[in-house]
């Protein structure tokens, strides 16, 4: 569950006589290392402002709104407990028990705000929980209409109460940071289940983008028609209809038992609408100093207009959060798991692979972005796969890899590079290909070959000299290739060296 903390959120705090700072800012924080970590808050204008950790200390002055921040440049990473020290006219204030090491934010839907409660392993997980240079920021969810400065949650070190709690993929993730590295690791969480990428993204950007005109449009008609006092009248009367309906049910309770009536909600603040969840909860952390974010997300626009542009879409959320973070911070993100009832048939059509091969071409198109395939751990009957630990180890990698200079460390299974079509062939080149095989050493299953027609039939593939050959013997002159194209393509079975499986692809 997330925490139920009160909100301090404005949409834009007056000047304050009083010293304050962000909720992010607590006892337990973890500051980045190396690179930027800004503090920053409120007093009264004009205000002389000094912050000090360990022997540094950084002085401002606060601005006409009673704005200031300070920048703490190049601090090495330390386990050891420092307090934070924030002065001026309108106060002290004392941080205690900081850490300096690495911050990821971890964001998305459901499967990145998961639990590690509900996780594969949680027992044994939960128990033997015990890291202190291991922290989350577990946060509360928050969506408004205009940019917020302040968001709830607090800081908690990783031991057995604490660690249920936690955002799975972000706990799994940092455990094998701090495994590598060996210095404190501190995840933000800013993850809400069932909710588009658009509502992640700041209305300048997604006004600047041509393929979000549709999601924009839909928050401004929803706030045009919004009518409070008539939205209660019509909930009131749909509340009276369903109480009847639950009172005749009780009685002798045949049949489902009736719903109840949603609450009508002011647009600025559904969670489901573009900027919302941006404006409460990614905003207000804007400049935390951070290496990077991790993304698990997009079961939401898998469904309907967006699933074609969420490249588009996926890259605006990012290109949005690195200015505003004023960095090129890295961004690695999970391709959707395989879900629902297995494909076999070839040539069939789903948004969900739409939007799987929308996030392989994203690696193309997002510099420092990374993908971790997970299209062998999904679940045909739920949409939240429980085997949260892969998913984080494979995130980790690209991490490990390009941020952290471990470059034996294989950030991939096989990705499509290229293709050619050669004596009724079609010959397939993969990046992170070293030792293609089968991984249950069966023939390679899932490739599929068309023609002019366009009609899809299954392929026979070989692996020669780290290529997968496509052939077909009702398709003699093949124009095309895809792999693993389905909801869920059981039986896909190409990997590397390493076992970890290749995305979906299509040559068109």
């Amino acid at each position: 569950m997330k925490l139920s903390l009160p909100l301090l959120v404005l949409a834009s705090l007056p000047a304050f006589a009083e010293l304050k700072v962000p909720q992010f800012f607590s006892d337990g924080m973890v500051l980045q290392r190396d690179d930027s970590a800004k503090i920053w808050g409120w007093a009264k204008p004009g205000a002389d402002i000094k912050v000090s950790l360990g022997s540094q200390a950084l002085t401002a002055k606060t601005s006409k709104s009673g704005d200031w921040v300070v920048d703490f440049k190049g601090l090495k990473a330390s386990d050891a407990s420092q307090t934070l020290t924030i002065e001026g006219d309108g106060g002290k204030k004392e941080i205690k028990d900081v850490l300096v090491g690495e911050v990821w934010l971890a964001s998305g839907q459901s499967n990145m705000e998961w639990r590690v409660s509900s996780s594969d392993g949680a027992e044994k997980e939960i128990a033997g929980a015990k890291d202190p240079l291991l922290r989350v920021f577990v946060s509360s969810n928050v969506a408004k209409g205009e940019p917020q400065k302040d968001w709830s949650g607090s800081w908690n070190p990783t031991e057995p109460d604490n660690t249920k709690n936690f955002t799975a993929v972000g706990y799994y993730f940092a455990k094998q940071l701090r495994a590598e590295l060996g210095v404190p690791v501190g995840i933000i969480e800013c993850a809400w289940g069932g909710k588009p990428v658009e509502a992640f993204t700041s209305m300048e950007a997604l006004k600047a983008l041509p393929e979000a005109k549709g999601v924009v449009e839909k928050r401004a008609k929803a706030e045009a028609a919004w009518d409070p006092k008539r939205a209660m009248e019509n909930f009131n009367k749909q509340k009276a209809a369903f109480d009847a309906k639950l009172k005749e049910w009780q009685k002798e309770k045949k049949g489902k038992k009736p719903r109840g009536p949603r609450k009508p909600t002011d647009p600025g603040q559904n969670p489901s609408l573009a900027s919302t969840i941006y404006n409460g909860m990614i905003s207000p952390l804007a400049g935390y100093g951070a290496k990077g974010a991790i993304w698990y997300q997009g079961e939401s626009n898998a469904n309907g207009a967006t699933a074609s542009v969420y490249e588009e879409l996926l890259g605006c959320m990012v290109a949005d959060w690195r200015k505003r973070w004023g960095n090129e911070m890295s961004f690695y993100w999970v391709q959707l798991a395989n879900f629902r009832a297995p494909t076999t048939t070839p040539g069939v059509e789903s948004d969900w692979v739409v939007v799987q091969d929308e996030m392989r071409r994203a690696l193309k198109s997002i510099p420092k972005g990374g993908m971790a395939v997970i299209n062998e751990i999904g679940a045909a009957n739920d949409i939240h796969p429980r085997n949260k630990l892969d998913v984080g180890k494979r995130l980790a990698r690209w991490a490990l890899n390009q941020d952290y200079g471990k470059k034996d460390v294989v950030v991939s299974g096989p990705l499509y590079s290229g293709s050619e079509i050669k004596d009724g062939k079609i010959i397939v080149s993969f990046d992170h290909a070293i030792g293609l095989k089968s991984r249950d050493g069966k023939p390679l299953q899932r490739f599929e070959i068309a023609g002019a027609d366009g009609k899809w039939d299954w392929a026979q593939a070989t692996i020669e000299n780290g290529k997968v050959i496509l052939s077909s013997n009702t398709v003699n002159d093949p124009k095309k290739a895809r792999y693993a194209w389905a909801t869920n393509p059981t039986g896909a079975n190409l990997v590397n060296a390493e076992g970890l499986p290749a995305s979906c692809f299509t040559t068109e």
